[in-house]
């Protein structure tokens, strides 16, 4: 269903760009510290819930396109939760082999999987910004505007 609000603020519409190594490599990282993709200076995250509506040093506005923008970044929550969760697993079943408990694990594994999901709910949201500022470079109009 579209959404009724209007899309000003939309720049979803920006060009595509295939990244280099370098420039993937300096994205992580600066996701990694919890930092604004454009600058690396600004702190994205307001609190564990919130992102903040632009960079302090940079104003670069987080949130490129309408309400439902940092959806995608449930993807990545997934995917890296589920990536640890499977590591952890893995190597749990590794070390205690051939006793392995079973049993345990049967408990364990959907606490442990639950915790790592609540964890990385904000880590997610900064993946999902850099990713996208990876493949679609900041524009001069989000940097332009006032700062709010």
């Amino acid at each position: 269903m579209p959404s009724s609000k209007p899309a000003a603020n939309r720049t979803t519409e920006s060009a595509l760009d295939m990244p280099s190594a370098g420039r993937a490599l300096l994205l992580a990282s600066r996701a990694l510290r919890l930092r604004c993709p454009h600058c690396g200076e600004g702190h994205v995250l307001k609190s564990f819930n919130a992102v903040h509506d632009r960079c302090a040093e940079c104003s670069f506005r987080y949130c490129r396109s309408d309400d439902d923008y940092f959806s995608g970044a449930m993807f990545f929550g997934m995917m890296i939760g589920e990536t640890l969760a499977v590591l952890a697993i893995g190597a749990a079943i590794w070390i205690t082999y051939p006793n392995v408990p079973w049993s345990f694990l049967q408990y364990a594994i959907p606490i442990v999987l639950l915790g790592v999901m609540i964890m990385l709910f904000p880590i997610s949201r900064v993946v999902w910004l850099a990713i996208d500022v990876m493949l679609r470079p900041v524009e001069a109009s989000e940097l332009a505007a006032s700062r709010e």
